[in-house]
């Protein structure tokens, strides 16, 4: 099996094909078959440009900005993605080409700079996470679910980490994400202090296949990881007391291959949901199914 392959690539092997596992700017790390396995390129600028954004063809009068904002991010690498690359001995290697994509997990983006932002791309499951402490909001999952409905190729899993913390009274909440979850994910109860529920998840966790995390900071998307890993790969941040909240411990995309093969994108915590084409973003903070805990 080629390098390649091992990092989920089912197409035709041939030169030239590429997987991002990370990015640096304007640099990407790419891994692939030739050059020893691991390349650093840079985009091809008269490639890689922002396409105008285009009409609706249904002839409104509006500006479609989202197929036109989608365009545009499908020529702009990202990790995870496909691609094929430019070898240059002497100088810089260029990515030519972003592969089409077979599963992508995108929101509004909360910047308003364009009308979606791309969180992951190229992933077999994506693993909802949140945590069963003030993290806990149905609202937030039911959005991220609805978010999944249009992700492609790819199932969607609930996680629910910190169980440890479980409080009496606790199963109210859980039967009501249940109710919100209503068949259209799994749900997985998990703690990674205990290990309990970490069998579950390593049903999903296989050689070739590439598992993203999406949650808040603090839902212990990095302590996942590392309990997947069975070693520090990811530092990780203790919830702060006073607030509940978690502190930014991932600040970038990172495709990670665990020693089994599985591979895990780790994305930065997300505070802000919304869905794309809406007018306004969903804050769930402080909305009624929020749990607050003393």
């Amino acid at each position: 099996m080629t390098r390649i392959e091992e990092f989920g690539w089912s197409g035709p092997v041939e030169p030239g094909i590429a997987r991002v596992i990370s990015s640096h700017g304007d640099y990407y790390h790419l891994v692939a078959n030739e050059q020893g396995g691991e390349i650093l390129a840079r985009r091809k600028k008269s490639v890689f440009k922002y396409r105008k954004r285009i009409e609706s063809s249904a002839g409104d009068g509006f500006v479609n900005s989202r197929r036109a904002d989608l365009n545009a991010e499908l020529l702009n690498p990202i990790t995870g993605d496909f691609v094929r690359y430019r070898y240059n001995s002497q100088g810089e290697s260029m990515i030519t080409e972003v592969l089409p994509r077979f599963s992508h997990f995108e929101r509004k983006d909360p910047t308003a700079r364009r009308s979606s932002q791309t969180l992951a791309v190229n992933f077999n499951t994506l693993f909802v996470m949140m945590s069963l402490n003030e993290n806990f909001s149905t609202a937030r999952i039911e959005r991220f679910l609805a978010l999944a409905e249009d992700m492609g190729e790819a199932e969607a899993v609930v996680v629910l980490t910190k169980v440890d913390l479980r409080e009496p009274g606790d199963e109210e909440f859980i039967d009501e994400l249940v109710s919100t979850i209503d068949g259209r994910a799994r749900l997985i109860e998990i703690s990674s202090v205990s290990g309990e529920g970490l069998d579950k998840v390593r049903e999903y966790v296989t050689p070739r296949r590439t598992v993203a995390f999406i949650g808040s900071s603090g839902v212990g998307k990095s302590t996942l990881l590392n309990a997947l890993a069975g070693e520090e790969w990811a530092a990780t941040q203790e919830i702060q007391d006073w607030s509940g909240k978690g502190r930014h411990t991932t600040t970038s995309r990172e495709l990670v291959m665990l020693p089994d093969g599985a591979m895990v994108v780790d994305t930065p915590g997300i505070r802000e949901i919304g869905r794309i084409g809406e007018a306004e973003e969903l804050l769930v903070k402080g909305e009624s199914s929020h749990r607050w805990r003393k």
